[in-house]
C-alpha cells in the first residue's frame, strides 16, 4: 500500500466516494429485490414429483404422512415441502449400517471392561 500525499488527497476522496456509491446501490437494489414466494401446488402436480399415484398420495395424506395444506375442500402442496420430505426418508447403504454397527459394538465393549 503506498502512503498518501498530500497533493492526491481530493483523488482519494472522488475515489472513496465512487465506491461508497457504488456500494450503496448495491445494497438498494438488494433490498428492493424481494424474495419469491412459492406457488402452491396441487396433487395432479405432485404425481410426476413423487412418482406416486394419487390414491397413494391421498393415503399419506389422509395419514399425515405428506406436507401438505388444506384449505376449504382443496389440497395444496409446496414443491420444496414435497421434495425435503422425499429427501428424509433416505435409507443407509449397507457400508453405513457396518460402520454403525461397528461403532455401536466398539463402544458397548468399551463399557464392559
Amino acid at each position: 500500500m503506498e502512503t498518501l500525499k498530500f497533493e492526491n488527497l481530493p483523488n482519494a476522496v472522488a475515489e472513496l466516494q465512487k465506491v461508497q456509491s457504488e456500494i450503496l446501490a448495491l445494497l438498494l437494489n438488494k433490498a428492493q429485490s424481494k424474495p419469491e414466494i412459492e406457488t402452491p401446488i396441487q396433487l395432479d402436480e405432485v404425481v410426476p414429483i413423487t412418482g406416486l399415484t394419487k390414491p397413494t398420495l391421498y393415503g399419506y395424506v389422509q395419514r399425515n404422512e405428506i406436507p401438505y395444506h388444506k384449505k376449504g375442500n382443496r389440497l395444496y402442496f409446496f414443491k420444496s415441502e414435497i421434495i425435503d420430505w422425499i429427501k428424509t426418508g433416505k435409507q443407509k447403504t449397507l457400508k453405513e449400517v457396518e460402520a454403525d454397527a461397528d461403532a455401536y459394538l466398539s463402544n458397548k465393549n468399551k463399557g464392559l471392561k
